[in-house]
């Protein structure tokens, strides 16, 4: 480590690490998105609802128990429109360009932020590295999800009130900024809302400049589209993510430990330990910062500590894709590690970060689906008396769906496979059917059925005679 830190005082040396962390980084969110695998269901379901709702319709609570913030759907529905493609593989890609251009705007944005932040090299290249080779950041900058657009956002919100807070600069755009934020990213709400607070404390003069035209931007946003949102969805978000084990829960600190862990991890045991060692450095990092510089200490804290109160209170779930927007927060409070053995245990964060963004970008095992191919494959045989049956995890397959035959539900208590499924199945008419599901049947098939083919790559189709 100690000729690691000779390297980087070379200012040649310096920019050529910059240049293979930012390429490095670049490339393998290009890999992602080009690589462009099936939607899985949560894309799916976000899509459906730009398929089948007007713009208008896209400011209300959506189907499918989905959250997003409307300018981001807005905006994936006019770029479908305006590229029309025609096929369902560049179908996906173009629903994916918005995350996949924010996930590379925001590694700029960051190291600009971590530049302000602290000109100690070895510091900038840590952060860098835990940021860019991130499997989170990496994996929603390729999937059709809110959650790249968010990161990005903040990051804009963070460098905003940083200027302010530390540098006491000004700009004329900062409040648009800051007022159409919400609109584009629901998290934000979070970050205005957390710097108010320490606005009031370090400098109340600014904040009726800053903050007028945004009062009134969510007072419209409210109306036009949150409370919509929150009358459509809230109840069976709260369900989900109550059932999910979603929310803090101070007797059971492991669980906040595995969420953050899923910051670089999809595998439980694996998250548990990089979480543990992850979130351990950064809370020795903060108390030791704390009396050098409270403000700074405030500025990490602020947004964190607000998102984790309302977790704690069940109002918001701390799922790695939504503490997302956070990441940039708790990356530059690691890189400022300085006790024991810091030259180690920072050098072995950075191992862990490298190994995991390109093992999980390489096998995304939690999101990997071939739901795609499975309709494809049936839509090239599938003649028009043939039936098809989905499950309760349907929304993939219903995506992709183009033949027009007759498609039967089985909506209720069929994940996994199990007798409801064939009480169904018996009660069908005689006919030739395809059983689509989203993971292999761990159960049999009702004895009534005669099996003609059975194809499965992960997903799963099954067809029979009955």
């Amino acid at each position: 480590m100690q000729n690691f830190i000779k390297i980087l005082r070379n200012k040649n040396i310096y920019k050529l690490g910059l240049i293979i962390i930012f390429s490095l980084g670049i490339l393998i969110r290009l890999y992602a998105f080009f690589r462009n695998i099936s939607f899985w269901r949560d894309e799916a379901c976000l899509a459906l609802n730009i398929f089948e709702r007007s713009y208008s319709e896209l400011f209300k609570g959506l189907d499918y128990l989905q959250v997003a913030p409307p300018m981001f759907l807005i905006c994936s529905k006019f770029l479908y429109s305006l590229f029309n493609p025609i096929s369902d593989y560049f179908q996906d890609m173009v629903l994916r360009l918005i995350p996949m251009v924010s996930g590379i705007a925001a590694i700029p944005l960051f190291y600009k932020l971590i530049n302000l932040w602290s000109n100690d090299k070895r510091k900038i290249i840590i952060a860098l590295i835990l940021f860019i080779l991130n499997t989170t950041t990496i994996l929603y900058s390729s999937q059709f999800k809110q959650y790249s657009l968010e990161l990005l956002a903040g990051l804009v919100l963070f460098l905003i009130f940083y200027r302010i807070l530390f540098e006491k600069k000004f700009k004329w755009y900062y409040p648009i900024i800051i007022a159409a934020s919400p609109w584009f990213s629901l998290s934000s709400l979070f970050i205005i809302g957390s710097y108010l607070v320490v606005l009031l404390w370090k400098n109340p003069g600014i904040i009726l400049k800053l903050y007028s035209l945004f009062f009134i931007s969510f007072a419209s946003f409210y109306f036009i589209s949150l409370k919509s949102i929150t009358a459509v969805n809230y109840s069976g978000m709260y369900n989900w993510w109550y059932n999910g084990y979603g929310f803090v829960n101070i007797l059971h600190p492991a669980r906040t430990l595995i969420r953050f862990g899923e910051l670089f991890a999809f595998d439980k045991s694996y998250a548990f330990i990089s979480g543990s060692l992850m979130l351990l450095v950064f809370v020795i990092a903060i108390i030791l910062n704390f009396r050098k510089n409270i403000t700074k200490t405030v500025f990490i804290l602020a947004p964190i500590t607000l998102t984790y109160t309302l977790s704690a209170f069940n109002l918001y779930p701390i799922e790695s894709r939504l503490i997302l927007f956070l990441y940039p927060l708790f990356v530059i409070g690691i890189a400022d590690y300085e006790w024991i053995y810091n030259k180690q245990i920072l050098a072995c964060l950075c191992f862990i970060s490298i190994v995991s963004s390109i093992y999980y970008t390489y096998k995304p095992t939690r999101f990997l689906t071939y739901t795609r191919e499975i309709i494809q494959k049936i839509e090239k045989q599938i003649i028009p008396e043939d039936v098809i049956i989905f499950d309760s995890s349907y929304q993939g397959f219903k995506y992709y769906l183009r033949c027009p035959n007759k498609v039967v539900y089985i909506k209720e208590n069929c994940t996994p496979f199990n007798k409801n499924c064939n009480q169904l199945i018996e009660s069908l008419p005689p006919g030739n059917y395809y059983l689509v599901l989203e993971n292999p049947p761990e159960g049999k098939l009702t004895s009534e059925v005669k099996i003609w083919e059975s194809y499965s790559l992960i997903s799963t189709f099954i067809y029979f005679n009955k």
